[in-house]
Order: structure tokens, then sequence, then C-alpha cells
């Protein structure tokens, strides 16, 4: 356990190292943090300005008490609160991934060249334009799998908790690992192996990532970074170079 830590935490000063040397790498990183912020921007007004607007004049409606009438709208607001933490919280992930697809791809490959010392090529838009439709297909594909496994995940939490959270955590890790898999173009048994070896280093760091992703506003920063972070994890073991 204690050597899964130390790697875990390697890794995270690595990963910091390589996305403050390359700037690529950090103006890609800040365009799933822009689309995060608008998203958040409108989808807060929505539900703070017409819906809420919408809500209390529904409830004045039908209340005359204007005592009463303070606590349902203090009450709906509360609710209405709630929903939109766990809508977000839920969905931000998942949403923000499909438009961030195509840049985390090129982040995954200019971390591999960081690891084996090498000079990233310059961006060329030809050949990201032609990986874009690719990418996304991908993107798609594990989307689908993990909402999948995410209500298998639920179901099973109804009687083993542990073995859900586990499942949950391992997701996360993989919905980022994914992108360095892809490039490696490894098969599934490839990839179950990857897992199998790394076990306990991805279900760790899928816990942590799990954690700050709960959060709103922080989560828009931790995306970018663990595209990079578990390229960095996976790649340094797949070099040779285990941190």
């Amino acid at each position: 356990m204690g050597q899964v830590m130390k790697r875990a935490v390697k890794a995270i000063s690595k990963s910091f190292e390589i996305l403050k040397r390359d700037k690529v790498v950090f103006l890609l990183s800040c365009i799933p943090v822009c689309v995060g912020v608008i998203a958040y921007y409108y989808l807060g007004s929505y539900f703070y300005q017409d819906l809420l607007e919408w809500g209390n004049e529904l409830v004045k409606k039908q209340i005359s008490s204007s005592e009463m009438l303070k606590y349902i709208s203090w009450l709906f607001t509360a609710v209405l609160s709630v929903i939109l933490y766990f809508l977000v919280s839920w969905t931000f992930v998942l949403f923000v991934s499909i438009v961030a697809s195509p840049f985390n791809d090129i982040i995954s490959g200019r971390v591999e060249k960081a690891l084996l010392g090498q000079v990233p090529q310059d961006f060329n838009s030809e050949k990201f334009f032609k990986r874009v439709l690719s990418v996304l297909k991908n993107e798609s594909k594990k989307i689908l799998l993990i909402i999948f496994l995410s209500i298998l995940s639920f179901f099973i939490g109804l009687f083993f908790p542990p073995i859900s959270f586990a499942i949950s955590a391992l997701l996360l890790a993989v919905s980022f690992l994914d992108y360095a898999w892809s490039r490696k173009e490894l098969t599934f048994g490839d990839c179950v192996t990857n897992i199998r070896k790394s076990f306990l280093t991805y279900l760790v760091t899928g816990c942590a990532f799990m954690a700050l992703f709960s959060i709103p506003v922080i989560n828009l920063f931790v995306l970018p970074f663990a595209v990079i972070y578990y390229s960095v994890l996976f790649y340094s073991k797949e070099n040779g170079k285990i941190i």
C-alpha cells in the first residue's frame, strides 16, 4: 500500500511539472475549464432565475398566507439547490469529457513525449481534425459504457455498498486512462491486464478524484488535470519508468 501511495503522489508532482513546462498542454487543459464555466453559468442562470421565479409564482397562486409563502419559497429554493448540485456533479464529467475529448487525446500524446524526454510535435490541425471523429466515436462508446456500469453499480450498492464504491472509483480512473489506451490501440484484454497490474493504484486515485469531482467549480480544474495524471501513471509504467 505504501508503494501505491508513493507512486500516486509522485505522479501528482510529475503532472504539475508537465503542465507547467508544456504550454500547449496548459492551453488545451483550459478548454474544458472554459466550457465548464459557461455550462455552469447558463445552467445556474436557468435554475436560479427562470425556474425559481416560475416556482415562486406558482406557489403564490396556491398560498395566501405570507408566512407560509415565505416558508414554502425557502423550501423550494433549498430543494432546487440540492437538485442542481447532484445534477451538475453527476453530468458534468460526462458532458465536458465529450467536448474536451479531442483535446484530451492530444494532451495524452504530449504527456508520453514529455516522459520519454522527446520534443512534442507542433500542433497539426489537419491531423487533429482527422482524429476528431474517431476520438468522439470512442468517447461516445465510453460514455454509454460508463452510464450502463454506473446504473449497475447503483443496484449493486443497494446490497454491497463497498463493491459499488470500488466499481465507481475504477470507472472514473478508466474514463481518463482510456485516452492513453486508445493511442496505444490496446485490446480489451490488454486494458483488463493493465487494470489488474495497477489495480490498487487506480482504485486509490479513483477514490481521491471521486471526492474532488463531487465539488462544483473545483471539478472544473480537476478534469483536465486528471487526463494528465492518468496519462503519467500509464505511460511511466508502460515505458519502464515506474514512478
